[in-house]
């Protein structure tokens, strides 16, 4: 045993027996475990694709657990190479010289791997730069001091210019000729300029991410700790930023072109990219595990009722009811909670407005791109640094009401816009659509009620009530289930007041019935068997629709408005008998031969 050193590979792999048994049983021995490894599924992968662990992730915690195994041998000499390795001889040479280079903390001592992996030493900031990021910082600064003896500004807009990369890019390769004892293989070289031109003219890091359309939302919670969302499911990515100081970099060169800033007086900021992707920001004192970010993406081309459908977020029926209700100019109010898609889904239903209509959107940060010809985008700005100069949203919707629109569309009632959206909706501004955060329509309403009595003005509840129940004709709720899928699961219309209560009716419903071997939702849209109280009115406003899209297959509601759970299941049968025997379409005849 005296020649035998104790490696607890994987050790805090998920479901695994605690590390603390294994150290006890082996404390029973007379023996102590070395060093831990912890669990990387990025190690089998990079495996898998015949690459070398220490040169494709040198900063993961993985290689740098190896590393301190090696410490302690590291005054043997390696082995020759004579066997055939599926690396090249550069790449066999690098990771040699990367994994068998002595290893030094701050304090010059070789600390034992449990109290090293215990200290976190990243998380602190003060671990020892990488060979690979120590050489991209000092190129870094080459390359900036050439920019500004050649008078090349990199701004927001050179940024996207393919010949000021061009430039930089033979500027990186030119600095990478000079180095000394550099053996970087192609791969190698063309990865470190590319990261590198990621952080001179980018985002560093994140403009890997930022190029995946697949990426919905981009998390820092901490400079080693990058979240993304695809499908919707997280998962924590290998990707890292060097220390807390490139983050703080990246938020502003993000916010400086939009006239914002950030820094500890205002710790704070909303923004957005230039392919209208929403970001928000927050760094110390506020943020005490340092600075975070948060990039929410939307699709380059805007999702159409084709796409809900192949999503699943929708029927065809409810979306046709949606289209004639904002053709009809019924004012709409989308609800949802965080990341439900509320505002591409408002985005998708502003589609429905004819061409010749002047339309003006207000927005905290713009996200809404509409494609209708006569369109007018207004957005609020924060304050100066005097603290004046300021645009609230409320400002905006008052300014609204002075040009002329045919349909007001806010982005997110937030606060006291709620009661000049409403008042805008009565007075002849018909068809206007907003989004608020709330978790069901009964919810929604409550939180409308609340916003308006932020504006300071002294009505009673009654008024606020008859205010909204006169304007507010559809509410429709959005929902993100355990699967990471987004639907509609409410379709409600609000008909006036009974007793001082706002009166709605479910006109749709999606109602969840399990989850299948995969994880997938499973449920059923129906109908309630109720008709709208204004279903007169897309027959004389000419957009009839057929009744029986809320008569067929509906679903009625107990005293509680909760769906009959027979008529679901048998809906559900219904449908999946149909399903079944639906015929596959014939393939496409192959093309005539000429």
């Amino acid at each position: 045993m005296d020649r035998v050193s104790v490696i607890c590979n994987a050790y805090d792999t998920p479901g695994s027996i605690p590390y603390e048994e294994v150290e006890r049983f082996y404390s029973s021995l007379g023996r102590e475990i070395d060093v831990f490894l912890p669990w990387d599924e990025d190690v089998m992968a990079t495996s898998n694709r015949k690459e070398v662990e220490i040169i494709t992730n040198p900063q993961s915690e993985w290689v740098k657990g190896l590393r301190l195994v090696l410490a302690k041998i590291r005054d043997l000499k390696a082995a020759p190479k004579d066997w055939v390795a599926s690396v090249s001889d550069e790449e066999f040479t690098q990771a040699a010289k990367e994994i068998w280079s002595p290893i030094l903390f701050d304090d010059g001592k070789t600390t034992s791997a449990t109290e090293h992996i215990a200290t976190a030493d990243d998380e602190a900031g003060k671990t020892k730069l990488s060979f690979w990021d120590d050489l991209k910082q000092k190129i870094h600064k080459e390359v900036v001091h050439t920019l500004e003896i050649e008078h090349i500004v990199v701004s927001d807009e050179s940024s996207a210019s393919a010949q000021t990369r061009k430039r930089v890019a033979a500027i990186v390769d030119d600095i990478l000729q000079k180095q000394p004892n550099l053996q970087f293989s192609r791969d190698q070289r063309t990865r470190f300029s590319s990261e590198l031109l990621d952080e001179i003219l980018g985002l560093g890091p994140l403009e890997v991410l930022m190029r995946d359309p697949a990426v919905t939302e981009i998390m820092v919670n901490a400079f080693d700790k990058i979240f993304i969302e695809q499908k919707g499911k997280l998962t924590l990515t290998k990707y890292k930023f060097r220390n807390n100081d490139q983050v703080v970099q990246v938020i502003k060169r993000i916010v400086a072109p939009l006239g914002r800033r950030i820094d500890e007086s205002v710790p704070l900021v909303d923004a957005r990219l230039k392919d209208g992707s929403r970001v928000n920001a927050i760094i110390a004192p506020l943020a005490v595990s340092g600075p975070t970010l948060t990039i929410r993406r939307f699709s380059q081309k805007p999702f159409g009722p084709e796409d809900y459908y192949r999503f699943g977020t929708i029927s065809p029926e409810c979306m046709a009811f949606i289209e004639k209700c904002v053709r009809i100019r019924k004012n709409i109010i989308v609800c949802g909670g965080t990341g439900t898609g509320k505002t591409t889904f408002l985005n998708a239903i502003s589609g429905y407005i004819a061409d010749d209509e002047r339309i003006i959107t207000v927005e905290d940060t713009a996200e809404l791109r509409l494609q209708q010809p006569h369109w007018v985008s207004l957005e609020s700005r924060p304050p100066n640094v005097e603290g004046k100069g300021a645009v609230t949203i409320q400002d905006l919707v008052k300014n609204c009401l002075r040009m002329r629109p045919d349909r007001i569309v806010v982005g997110e009632c937030r606060g006291g816009e709620a009661l000049d959206m409403l008042q805008a909706m009565n007075t002849g501004h018909e068809g206007s659509l907003t989004t608020i955060h709330a978790n069901t329509p009964r919810d929604g309403l409550s939180r409308l009620e609340a916003m308006c009595m932020q504006t300071g003005v002294d009505l009673p509840v009654y008024v606020i009530r008859e205010m909204i129940s006169s304007a507010v004709n559809m509410i429709v709720q959005l929902s993100r289930f355990s699967d990471g899928s987004r639907k509609v699961t409410y379709i409600t219309e609000m008909h006036g007041q009974k007793d001082g209560e706002i009166q709605s009716t479910d006109l749709f419903r999606y109602v969840q019935t399990g989850v299948d071997e995969n994880g997938k939702v499973q449920g059923v849209f129906a109908p309630t068997g109720q008709l709208p109280t204004f279903f007169d009115d897309f027959a004389a406003k000419g957009q009839p629709v057929d009744k029986e899209i809320f008569l067929k297959n509906a679903i009625p509601l107990d005293e509680n408005g909760e769906p009959d759970k027979l008529a679901v299941q048998r809906l559900q049968q219904a449908q999946q008998q149909a399903k079944s025997r639906q015929v596959p379409p014939a393939p496409p005849a192959a093309p005539a031969q000429h």
